[in-house]
């Protein structure tokens, strides 16, 4: 093969090559269908300003979803199912500061996971989601 072969080879070659990638990523497998779940979110009554929400299939393989939790509100897409959900947030405390990295800097504020472990690392929270239906679930926590 002379040099002129070899360039008039050479991209049909890769073409061929990132065929056959192209097919190995991917190929028919299409994922999983998700769904919309929206709601509201408030602890004894008032919205919960800045936290994360996650849903967590109860199956083997234990998937999560999560989303932000902003003004009280949430939207997150899922697997149909049934799942256990957290709820996390934190606050500054106010007049409480850590120790500065340097003696240049400002004392960081401290903060403070105030959502109840029952709603979060223990907890009790679960949500059946319906494939093809409008999915609102609010939570209502008590701090107690």
């Amino acid at each position: 093969m002379n040099m002129t072969d070899f360039f008039n080879f050479r991209p049909l070659m890769m073409g061929i090559i990132g065929s056959l990638v192209f097919a190995g990523c991917g190929g028919d497998e299409a994922g999983p269908a998700l769904h919309e779940v929206s709601g509201t979110v408030s602890l004894d009554g008032e919205p919960v300003q800045d936290g994360r929400i996650q849903f967590r299939s109860k199956t083997a393989e234990a998937k999560a979803y999560s989303a932000p939790i902003t003004s009280g509100e949430y939207e997150v897409q899922t697997e149909p199912g049934s799942m256990s959900v957290e709820i996390t947030a934190s606050r500054i405390i106010p007049g409480k500061f850590g120790e500065s990295a340097s003696p240049d800097d400002p004392p960081p504020p401290l903060s403070e996971m105030y959502i109840p472990e029952q709603y979060n690392s223990k907890t009790t929270l679960t949500a059946d989601i319906q494939a093809d239906l409008d999915n609102v679930v609010p939570f209502d926590l008590t701090a107690k």
